[in-house]
Protein backbone atom coordinates (compact mmCIF):
# COMPACT_ATOMS: atom_id res chain seq x y z
CA UNK A 1 0.00 0.00 0.00
CA UNK A 2 1.76 3.62 -0.91
CA UNK A 3 0.78 6.36 1.50
CA UNK A 4 0.30 9.60 -0.34
CA UNK A 5 0.01 12.96 1.48
CA UNK A 6 -3.32 13.88 -0.57
CA UNK A 7 -4.92 12.89 -4.17
CA UNK A 8 -3.08 14.91 -6.88
CA UNK A 9 -3.97 16.01 -10.41
CA UNK A 10 -1.24 15.14 -12.50
CA UNK A 11 -0.15 16.57 -15.51
CA UNK A 12 2.67 14.44 -17.67
CA UNK A 13 4.73 16.41 -19.81
CA UNK A 14 7.13 13.55 -21.84
CA UNK A 15 8.12 13.28 -25.46
CA UNK A 16 8.27 9.50 -25.43
CA UNK A 17 4.41 8.32 -25.57
CA UNK A 18 5.50 4.66 -24.24
CA UNK A 19 7.11 6.25 -21.36
CA UNK A 20 4.70 8.42 -20.72
CA UNK A 21 1.58 6.17 -20.81
CA UNK A 22 3.87 4.19 -17.95
CA UNK A 23 3.88 7.09 -15.90
CA UNK A 24 0.70 7.21 -16.39
CA UNK A 25 -0.15 4.07 -15.15
CA UNK A 26 2.50 4.40 -12.01
CA UNK A 27 0.61 8.00 -11.09
CA UNK A 28 -3.05 5.87 -10.84
CA UNK A 29 -1.66 3.01 -8.64
CA UNK A 30 -0.08 5.56 -6.54
CA UNK A 31 -3.66 6.73 -6.06
CA UNK A 32 -3.71 10.14 -8.46
CA UNK A 33 -5.12 11.07 -10.91
CA UNK A 34 -3.02 11.95 -14.25
CA UNK A 35 -5.21 14.46 -16.38
CA UNK A 36 -3.41 14.58 -19.49
CA UNK A 37 0.15 13.90 -21.35
CA UNK A 38 1.37 16.07 -23.65
CA UNK A 39 4.93 16.23 -25.37
CA UNK A 40 5.64 19.85 -26.27
CA UNK A 41 6.89 22.68 -24.41
CA UNK A 42 4.01 25.08 -25.89
CA UNK A 43 1.29 22.25 -24.90
CA UNK A 44 2.72 21.72 -21.43
CA UNK A 45 1.67 25.58 -20.75
CA UNK A 46 -1.38 25.55 -22.74
CA UNK A 47 -2.83 22.48 -20.78
CA UNK A 48 -0.89 23.87 -17.43
CA UNK A 49 -3.35 26.78 -18.01
CA UNK A 50 -6.45 24.98 -18.49
CA UNK A 51 -6.45 22.06 -16.18
CA UNK A 52 -4.74 23.64 -13.33
CA UNK A 53 -3.17 20.62 -12.13
CA UNK A 54 -1.61 20.03 -8.83
CA UNK A 55 1.61 18.45 -10.09
CA UNK A 56 3.05 18.71 -13.01
CA UNK A 57 6.25 15.62 -14.03
CA UNK A 58 8.18 17.23 -16.80
CA UNK A 59 10.49 15.85 -19.12
CA UNK A 60 13.78 18.22 -19.66
CA UNK A 61 13.98 17.21 -23.17
CA UNK A 62 10.90 17.52 -25.46
CA UNK A 63 10.35 17.94 -29.09
CA UNK A 64 11.02 21.31 -30.67
CA UNK A 65 12.68 24.41 -29.86
CA UNK A 66 11.91 24.90 -26.37
CA UNK A 67 13.07 22.46 -23.70
CA UNK A 68 10.74 21.47 -20.54
CA UNK A 69 13.42 23.78 -18.75
CA UNK A 70 12.00 26.70 -20.69
CA UNK A 71 7.87 25.97 -20.40
CA UNK A 72 9.02 25.08 -16.36
CA UNK A 73 9.59 28.80 -16.14
CA UNK A 74 6.66 30.45 -17.92
CA UNK A 75 4.40 28.21 -15.85
CA UNK A 76 5.91 28.79 -12.64
CA UNK A 77 5.63 32.83 -13.56
CA UNK A 78 2.52 32.07 -14.80
CA UNK A 79 0.84 29.91 -12.72
CA UNK A 80 2.71 28.44 -9.73
CA UNK A 81 2.58 25.04 -10.27
CA UNK A 82 4.82 22.68 -8.60
CA UNK A 83 7.31 20.82 -11.18
CA UNK A 84 9.27 17.60 -10.55
CA UNK A 85 12.04 17.15 -13.30
CA UNK A 86 12.21 13.88 -15.27
CA UNK A 87 15.90 13.64 -16.88
CA UNK A 88 18.36 11.21 -18.43
CA UNK A 89 20.81 13.84 -17.82
CA UNK A 90 22.78 14.35 -15.28
CA UNK A 91 25.45 16.98 -16.59
CA UNK A 92 25.85 19.86 -14.04
CA UNK A 93 24.82 22.60 -17.02
CA UNK A 94 21.08 21.11 -17.11
CA UNK A 95 20.89 20.60 -13.01
CA UNK A 96 22.19 24.30 -13.11
CA UNK A 97 19.64 25.94 -15.46
CA UNK A 98 16.67 23.93 -13.91
CA UNK A 99 17.45 25.10 -10.24
CA UNK A 100 16.53 28.82 -11.40
CA UNK A 101 12.84 27.18 -11.99
CA UNK A 102 12.48 25.92 -8.02
CA UNK A 103 11.81 22.60 -8.98
CA UNK A 104 10.31 20.91 -6.73
CA UNK A 105 12.39 17.70 -7.33
CA UNK A 106 14.43 14.83 -9.82
CA UNK A 107 13.23 11.56 -11.12
CA UNK A 108 16.09 9.84 -12.91
CA UNK A 109 15.14 7.96 -16.07
CA UNK A 110 14.07 4.34 -16.25
CA UNK A 111 11.46 5.83 -13.77
CA UNK A 112 10.39 2.89 -10.96
CA UNK A 113 7.11 3.50 -8.89
CA UNK A 114 9.20 3.87 -5.61
CA UNK A 115 11.10 6.76 -7.62
CA UNK A 116 7.82 8.39 -8.57
CA UNK A 117 5.82 8.18 -4.97
CA UNK A 118 8.86 9.62 -3.70
CA UNK A 119 9.42 12.78 -5.47
CA UNK A 120 5.48 13.10 -5.85
CA UNK A 121 5.39 12.64 -1.80
CA UNK A 122 7.86 15.11 -1.22
CA UNK A 123 7.03 17.82 -3.68
CA UNK A 124 3.18 17.46 -2.23
CA UNK A 125 4.84 17.62 1.41
CA UNK A 126 7.50 20.97 0.23
CA UNK A 127 4.76 22.70 -1.68
CA UNK A 128 2.19 22.51 1.40
CA UNK A 129 4.85 23.90 3.54
CA UNK A 130 5.39 26.93 0.86
CA UNK A 131 2.03 27.73 1.25
CA UNK A 132 1.46 27.46 5.04
CA UNK A 133 4.60 29.76 4.90
CA UNK A 134 3.61 32.43 2.26
CA UNK A 135 -0.05 32.73 4.01
CA UNK A 136 1.77 33.26 7.33
CA UNK A 137 4.23 36.02 5.63
CA UNK A 138 1.00 37.52 3.59
CA UNK A 139 -1.30 37.58 7.36
CA UNK A 140 1.85 38.86 9.40
CA UNK A 141 2.58 41.52 6.31
CA UNK A 142 -0.97 42.54 6.01
CA UNK A 143 -1.07 42.92 9.99
CA UNK A 144 2.41 44.78 9.72
CA UNK A 145 1.04 47.37 7.05
CA UNK A 146 -2.46 48.16 8.58
CA UNK A 147 -0.88 48.42 11.93
CA UNK A 148 -1.14 51.68 14.19
CA UNK A 149 2.50 51.50 15.34
CA UNK A 150 5.75 52.33 13.08
CA UNK A 151 7.15 48.71 12.48
CA UNK A 152 10.66 48.20 11.14
CA UNK A 153 13.94 45.77 10.16
CA UNK A 154 16.95 46.96 9.58
CA UNK A 155 20.43 45.48 8.66
CA UNK A 156 22.67 45.47 12.05
CA UNK A 157 26.07 45.91 10.67
CA UNK A 158 25.13 49.35 8.35
CA UNK A 159 21.39 50.03 10.24
CA UNK A 160 19.53 50.23 6.47
CA UNK A 161 16.11 49.41 6.72
CA UNK A 162 14.82 46.29 5.58
CA UNK A 163 11.25 47.07 6.08
CA UNK A 164 9.50 49.78 6.70
CA UNK A 165 5.54 49.82 7.45
CA UNK A 166 3.02 52.63 5.72
CA UNK A 167 2.33 53.79 9.22
CA UNK A 168 6.02 55.40 9.56
CA UNK A 169 4.36 58.65 7.19
CA UNK A 170 1.73 58.97 10.29
CA UNK A 171 4.02 59.01 13.04
CA UNK A 172 7.10 60.59 11.57
CA UNK A 173 5.78 62.04 8.79
CA UNK A 174 8.84 59.93 6.29
CA UNK A 175 7.56 57.60 4.14
CA UNK A 176 8.82 53.77 3.53
CA UNK A 177 10.48 54.27 0.53
CA UNK A 178 12.63 58.00 2.57
CA UNK A 179 13.45 55.29 4.80
CA UNK A 180 15.09 52.83 2.55
CA UNK A 181 17.04 55.56 1.01
CA UNK A 182 18.60 56.73 3.96
CA UNK A 183 19.93 54.09 6.63
CA UNK A 184 19.37 55.02 10.43
CA UNK A 185 17.11 57.74 9.57
CA UNK A 186 15.02 57.21 13.04
CA UNK A 187 18.54 59.06 14.76
CA UNK A 188 18.71 61.40 12.36
CA UNK A 189 15.10 62.72 13.34
CA UNK A 190 16.21 62.65 17.30
CA UNK A 191 15.87 65.58 19.28
CA UNK A 192 19.36 66.63 20.47
CA UNK A 193 18.52 65.86 24.27
CA UNK A 194 18.00 62.31 23.06
CA UNK A 195 21.05 61.32 21.08
CA UNK A 196 23.02 59.97 23.48
CA UNK A 197 20.81 57.89 25.44
CA UNK A 198 19.33 56.45 22.04
CA UNK A 199 23.08 55.15 21.08
CA UNK A 200 23.74 54.28 24.22
CA UNK A 201 20.23 51.96 24.07
CA UNK A 202 21.19 50.45 20.38
CA UNK A 203 24.94 50.00 22.17
CA UNK A 204 23.11 47.73 24.99
CA UNK A 205 20.72 45.99 22.46
CA UNK A 206 23.50 44.60 20.43
CA UNK A 207 25.42 43.40 23.09
CA UNK A 208 22.89 41.95 25.21
CA UNK A 209 20.01 41.42 23.28
CA UNK A 210 18.13 43.57 25.73
CA UNK A 211 13.99 43.94 25.06
CA UNK A 212 13.43 46.60 27.57
CA UNK A 213 11.05 49.66 26.34
CA UNK A 214 12.48 52.73 25.83
CA UNK A 215 11.57 55.74 25.25
CA UNK A 216 12.82 59.07 23.31
CA UNK A 217 12.20 62.01 21.52
CA UNK A 218 11.86 62.87 17.91
CA UNK A 219 11.79 66.14 15.62
CA UNK A 220 9.19 65.03 13.00
CA UNK A 221 9.56 65.63 9.22
CA UNK A 222 7.38 68.69 9.83
CA UNK A 223 9.38 69.82 12.90
CA UNK A 224 6.98 68.72 15.23
CA UNK A 225 7.74 66.91 18.56
CA UNK A 226 6.75 63.66 18.68
CA UNK A 227 7.64 61.08 21.82
CA UNK A 228 7.71 57.23 20.94
CA UNK A 229 8.70 54.49 22.90
CA UNK A 230 10.52 51.60 21.19
CA UNK A 231 10.70 47.84 21.66
CA UNK A 232 13.78 46.02 19.52
CA UNK A 233 14.53 42.62 19.23
CA UNK A 234 17.97 41.56 17.66
CA UNK A 235 17.90 38.72 15.26
CA UNK A 236 21.50 36.63 15.24
CA UNK A 237 23.03 34.37 12.10
CA UNK A 238 24.35 30.83 12.74
CA UNK A 239 27.72 32.56 14.30
CA UNK A 240 25.92 34.49 16.81
CA UNK A 241 26.70 38.21 15.40
CA UNK A 242 23.66 40.45 15.54
CA UNK A 243 22.31 40.11 11.89
CA UNK A 244 19.10 42.45 11.59
CA UNK A 245 17.12 44.63 14.29
CA UNK A 246 13.85 44.45 14.48
CA UNK A 247 11.29 47.22 16.40
CA UNK A 248 8.08 48.47 17.21
CA UNK A 249 7.67 51.82 17.84
CA UNK A 250 4.71 53.61 18.98
CA UNK A 251 3.55 57.30 19.14
CA UNK A 252 2.91 58.16 22.86
CA UNK A 253 3.21 61.74 22.58
CA UNK A 254 -0.23 62.13 23.68
CA UNK A 255 0.15 60.06 27.09
CA UNK A 256 3.49 62.37 27.98
CA UNK A 257 1.66 65.78 26.92
CA UNK A 258 -1.05 63.82 29.83
CA UNK A 259 1.68 62.91 31.77
CA UNK A 260 3.32 66.61 31.72
CA UNK A 261 -0.33 68.76 32.20
CA UNK A 262 -0.86 65.81 35.54
CA UNK A 263 2.38 67.24 36.85
CA UNK A 264 2.11 70.52 36.51
CA UNK A 265 -1.58 70.04 38.02
CA UNK A 266 -0.37 68.46 41.18
CA UNK A 267 2.85 70.79 41.61
CA UNK A 268 0.23 73.48 41.25
CA UNK A 269 -2.60 72.02 44.05
CA UNK A 270 0.31 71.41 46.12
CA UNK A 271 2.04 74.75 45.91
CA UNK A 272 -1.53 75.89 46.46
CA UNK A 273 -1.77 73.47 49.68
CA UNK A 274 1.47 74.83 50.80
CA UNK A 275 0.14 78.22 50.21
CA UNK A 276 -3.06 77.30 52.39
CA UNK A 277 -1.21 75.72 55.02
CA UNK A 278 0.86 78.71 55.65
CA UNK A 279 -2.05 81.21 55.80
CA UNK A 280 -3.67 78.27 58.25
CA UNK A 281 -0.26 79.10 60.37
CA UNK A 282 -0.17 82.58 60.36
CA UNK A 283 -4.09 82.82 61.19
CA UNK A 284 -3.09 80.27 64.00
CA UNK A 285 -0.42 82.41 65.52
CA UNK A 286 -2.37 85.71 65.05
CA UNK A 287 -5.15 84.03 66.84
CA UNK A 288 -3.14 82.32 69.34
CA UNK A 289 -1.43 85.79 70.36
CA UNK A 290 -5.23 88.05 69.84
CA UNK A 291 -6.13 84.83 72.87
CA UNK A 292 -3.40 85.03 74.78
CA UNK A 293 -2.45 88.74 74.85
CA UNK A 294 -5.71 90.19 74.48
CA UNK A 295 -8.53 87.96 75.79
CA UNK A 296 -5.66 86.93 78.86
CA UNK A 297 -5.32 90.42 79.39
CA UNK A 298 -8.77 91.34 80.03
CA UNK A 299 -9.59 88.16 82.07
CA UNK A 300 -6.71 88.52 83.85
CA UNK A 301 -8.13 92.47 84.52
CA UNK A 302 -11.48 91.17 85.50
CA UNK A 303 -10.22 88.99 88.45
CA UNK A 304 -7.86 91.20 89.65
CA UNK A 305 -11.15 94.42 89.77
CA UNK A 306 -13.42 90.77 91.18
CA UNK A 307 -10.38 90.35 93.87
CA UNK A 308 -10.71 94.00 94.90
CA UNK A 309 -13.99 94.27 95.16
CA UNK A 310 -14.50 90.85 97.12
CA UNK A 311 -11.94 92.76 99.58
CA UNK A 312 -14.03 95.59 99.87
CA UNK A 313 -16.98 93.59 100.58
CA UNK A 314 -15.16 91.29 103.04
CA UNK A 315 -14.55 94.42 105.21
CA UNK A 316 -17.70 94.92 106.06
CA UNK A 317 -19.15 91.26 106.14
CA UNK A 318 -19.27 90.86 109.82
CA UNK A 319 -22.21 93.38 110.01
CA UNK A 320 -23.70 92.53 107.24
CA UNK A 321 -24.01 88.81 105.82
CA UNK A 322 -25.36 89.52 102.65
CA UNK A 323 -22.45 91.22 101.85
CA UNK A 324 -20.68 88.14 102.69
CA UNK A 325 -22.54 86.15 100.62
CA UNK A 326 -21.91 88.28 97.84
CA UNK A 327 -18.42 87.71 99.03
CA UNK A 328 -18.35 84.25 98.51
CA UNK A 329 -20.14 84.00 95.36
CA UNK A 330 -17.18 86.94 93.85
CA UNK A 331 -14.78 84.38 95.01
CA UNK A 332 -16.11 81.36 92.92
CA UNK A 333 -16.47 83.57 90.27
CA UNK A 334 -12.88 84.33 90.45
CA UNK A 335 -11.97 80.75 90.67
CA UNK A 336 -14.02 80.21 87.15
CA UNK A 337 -12.25 82.93 85.58
CA UNK A 338 -8.70 80.79 86.66
CA UNK A 339 -10.44 77.85 84.99
CA UNK A 340 -11.06 80.20 81.72
CA UNK A 341 -7.59 81.59 81.77
CA UNK A 342 -6.01 78.06 81.75
CA UNK A 343 -8.04 77.05 78.96
CA UNK A 344 -7.35 80.03 76.77
CA UNK A 345 -3.58 79.60 77.56
CA UNK A 346 -3.90 75.86 77.07
CA UNK A 347 -6.06 76.65 73.68
CA UNK A 348 -3.22 79.23 72.25
CA UNK A 349 -1.07 77.12 72.80
CA UNK A 350 -2.24 74.55 71.10
CA UNK A 351 -2.86 76.55 67.99
CA UNK A 352 0.79 77.35 67.94
CA UNK A 353 2.98 76.54 70.73
CA UNK A 354 5.30 79.23 71.79
CA UNK A 355 7.90 76.85 72.65
CA UNK A 356 8.48 76.07 68.47
CA UNK A 357 9.05 80.06 67.59
CA UNK A 358 11.57 80.37 71.07
CA UNK A 359 13.10 76.78 71.84
CA UNK A 360 12.67 75.18 68.39
CA UNK A 361 10.97 71.72 67.04
CA UNK A 362 13.01 69.57 69.61
CA UNK A 363 11.82 71.01 73.00
CA UNK A 364 8.23 71.76 71.27
CA UNK A 365 7.99 67.59 70.28
CA UNK A 366 9.42 66.95 73.99
CA UNK A 367 6.65 69.27 75.51
CA UNK A 368 3.85 68.20 73.42
CA UNK A 369 4.61 64.27 74.18
CA UNK A 370 4.68 64.95 77.80
CA UNK A 371 1.25 66.91 77.85
CA UNK A 372 -0.04 63.76 75.33
CA UNK A 373 1.37 61.42 78.25
CA UNK A 374 -0.98 63.32 80.78
CA UNK A 375 -3.63 64.04 78.54
CA UNK A 376 -4.02 60.04 77.06
CA UNK A 377 -2.28 58.02 79.71
CA UNK A 378 -0.12 56.47 77.11
CA UNK A 379 3.15 55.78 78.25
CA UNK A 380 6.02 57.88 75.86
CA UNK A 381 9.40 57.54 75.74
CA UNK A 382 11.98 59.82 73.51
CA UNK A 383 15.11 59.38 72.49
CA UNK A 384 15.47 63.10 71.01
CA UNK A 385 18.85 64.55 69.54
CA UNK A 386 20.97 66.67 71.15
CA UNK A 387 23.27 67.74 68.32
CA UNK A 388 22.59 71.48 67.15
CA UNK A 389 20.80 71.79 63.59
CA UNK A 390 19.37 74.42 61.36
CA UNK A 391 15.30 74.00 60.08
CA UNK A 392 13.81 77.03 59.34
CA UNK A 393 10.58 77.70 60.24
CA UNK A 394 8.02 76.97 58.01
CA UNK A 395 9.19 73.18 58.16
CA UNK A 396 9.88 73.46 61.86
CA UNK A 397 6.58 73.92 61.53
CA UNK A 398 5.85 71.20 58.96
CA UNK A 399 7.49 68.49 60.98
CA UNK A 400 5.44 69.48 64.67
CA UNK A 401 2.23 69.04 62.33
CA UNK A 402 3.32 65.82 60.93
CA UNK A 403 4.34 64.76 64.86
CA UNK A 404 0.85 66.11 66.08
CA UNK A 405 -1.01 64.05 63.82
CA UNK A 406 0.65 60.89 64.46
CA UNK A 407 -0.02 61.21 68.05
CA UNK A 408 -3.51 62.13 67.55
CA UNK A 409 -3.62 59.16 65.48
CA UNK A 410 -2.27 56.66 68.11
CA UNK A 411 -4.75 58.30 70.51
CA UNK A 412 -7.70 57.49 68.44
CA UNK A 413 -7.20 54.55 66.49
CA UNK A 414 -4.32 52.38 67.46
CA UNK A 415 -4.94 51.29 70.88
CA UNK A 416 -1.63 51.24 72.09
CA UNK A 417 -0.31 51.77 75.34
CA UNK A 418 3.35 52.80 74.47
CA UNK A 419 5.13 54.91 71.48
CA UNK A 420 8.43 56.03 70.84
CA UNK A 421 9.47 58.84 69.37
CA UNK A 422 13.00 59.46 68.14
CA UNK A 423 14.74 62.33 65.91
CA UNK A 424 17.98 62.80 64.91
CA UNK A 425 20.21 63.97 62.33
CA UNK A 426 21.27 61.54 59.68
CA UNK A 427 23.18 62.55 56.47
CA UNK A 428 21.70 66.01 56.35
CA UNK A 429 18.31 65.29 57.44
CA UNK A 430 15.95 65.29 60.10
CA UNK A 431 14.83 61.91 61.08
CA UNK A 432 11.72 61.51 62.75
CA UNK A 433 10.52 58.06 64.14
CA UNK A 434 6.63 57.77 66.20
CA UNK A 435 6.23 53.77 66.90
CA UNK A 436 3.83 52.50 69.22
CA UNK A 437 2.69 49.18 69.84
CA UNK A 438 -1.05 49.09 69.04
CA UNK A 439 -3.23 47.08 66.17
CA UNK A 440 -1.15 48.08 63.59
CA UNK A 441 -2.61 49.90 60.70
CA UNK A 442 -3.61 48.37 57.35
CA UNK A 443 -2.29 48.82 53.66
CA UNK A 444 -5.92 49.39 53.04
CA UNK A 445 -6.36 51.96 55.48
CA UNK A 446 -3.42 53.69 54.14
CA UNK A 447 -4.82 53.66 51.01
CA UNK A 448 -8.56 54.69 51.67
CA UNK A 449 -9.45 58.21 49.69
CA UNK A 450 -10.87 59.16 53.13
CA UNK A 451 -7.46 58.72 55.13
CA UNK A 452 -7.10 62.98 54.65
CA UNK A 453 -5.13 63.19 57.83
CA UNK A 454 -2.48 60.44 56.44
CA UNK A 455 -2.95 62.22 53.01
CA UNK A 456 -2.53 65.41 54.74
CA UNK A 457 0.91 64.22 56.24
CA UNK A 458 2.44 62.90 53.17
CA UNK A 459 1.55 66.08 51.20
CA UNK A 460 3.26 68.49 53.95
CA UNK A 461 6.44 66.24 53.92
CA UNK A 462 6.67 65.97 50.09
CA UNK A 463 6.57 69.70 49.70
CA UNK A 464 9.61 70.05 52.09
CA UNK A 465 11.86 67.31 49.63
CA UNK A 466 11.54 65.32 52.23
CA UNK A 467 10.53 61.49 52.27
CA UNK A 468 7.81 59.90 54.25
CA UNK A 469 6.83 56.05 55.03
CA UNK A 470 4.25 54.36 57.09
CA UNK A 471 3.65 51.10 57.86
CA UNK A 472 1.83 48.47 60.07
CA UNK A 473 1.72 45.07 61.55
CA UNK A 474 -0.60 42.97 64.08
CA UNK A 475 2.99 42.27 65.84
CA UNK A 476 4.63 45.50 65.57
CA UNK A 477 2.00 48.40 65.68
CA UNK A 478 2.27 51.20 63.66
CA UNK A 479 5.88 53.38 62.51
CA UNK A 480 5.89 56.65 60.83
CA UNK A 481 9.06 57.88 59.55
CA UNK A 482 10.04 61.15 57.78
CA UNK A 483 12.62 62.90 56.41
CA UNK A 484 13.44 66.56 55.59
CA UNK A 485 16.74 68.31 54.57
CA UNK A 486 18.19 70.42 56.95
CA UNK A 487 18.11 74.11 55.95
CA UNK A 488 21.76 74.42 53.66
CA UNK A 489 24.64 75.85 55.69
CA UNK A 490 25.32 79.90 54.52
CA UNK A 491 28.51 80.49 53.44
Amino acid sequence: MNLIFRRLKVLIVEDEYIIAKDIEATITRLGHDPVGIVSTAEDAIKKAGELKPGLILMDITLKGETDGIEAAKVINDTFGIPIVYLTAHQDEDTIERSKSTNPYGYITKPLDDRDINSAINSAVYRYDVEMKLREAEERYFRLAENAVDLIFSQQADDLSYIYVNKASAGITGFTPEEFYLTPNLMEKMLHPDWIDDYRKHYRSILKNNDHTNFEYMILTKNGGECWLNQRSVVVRDDEGKPATIEAIVTDVTERKTYQKTLEETTEKLRAFSNHLQKVREDERLLISREIHDQLGQDLTVLKMELSLLKKKSGKNAAEKSELKKWSDELGKISNSIDGIINNVRRIATDLRPDILDKLGLVDAIQWHTEEFEKRTGIKCVTALTEEDFTLNIEKAISVFRVFQEAMTNIARHSGASRANITLEIENGRIVLKIADNGRGITAEEIEKNTSLGILGMKERIMLLGGLWRIKGTKVNGTVVEIKVPLDEAED
